[in-house]
């Protein structure tokens, strides 16, 4: 009894240690992922913010040049077809950047999602390796005749 016991209680605080160090190596790892995904949101919102200012500015640019063309022609840029243009301008851009910022929030979900399967995964392993240590030291006081933790 005493020879089991002592294995017992060796085994368990071999396995508690080293599920503990498991889960800090998981929680570091955890982190590590989080971080990553935030600097790739973050990569992503930037790249948007910067590629929706640089295709204002075009617009800006182009109705400008439009307006000037017009203008240069006698004709009245906030009249019939010539408004109807320059909104029309607007209305592309627009569009453009609403896909851009749909297919962006679609990459950004499958980031978020992947992220939250790794560390999932990741803080899960620890939890298995720690059940499946007290679980083998169970079954080791389980003899051929039955429960065998008095020796007999």
């Amino acid at each position: 009894m005493a020879e089991f016991a002592t294995l017992a209680l060796s085994t368990a605080i071999s396995t508690g240690l080293s599920a503990v160090q498991k889960q800090a190596a998981a929680k570091q790892q955890a982190a590590q992922v989080e971080t990553q995904r935030r600097q790739q949101v973050a990569q992503i919102n930037q790249q948007q913010e910067i590629e929706t200012k640089r295709r204002r500015e075009q617009l800006r640019q182009a109705q400008a040049a439009q307006r000037a063309r017009f203008a240069g022609g006698g004709i009245n840029a906030s009249s019939g077809s010539a408004s109807s243009l320059l909104s029309g301008l607007a209305r592309q851009v627009d569009e453009a950047i609403a896909d851009t910022s749909s297919l962006n929030k679609l990459r950004i979900d499958g980031i978020n999602s992947s992220a939250a399967a790794q560390r999932a995964s990741l803080l899960s392993k620890p939890r298995e390796t720690l059940l499946g240590g007290f679980s083998d030291i169970l079954t080791a006081g389980i003899g051929p005749k039955g429960l065998n933790l008095f020796g007999k």
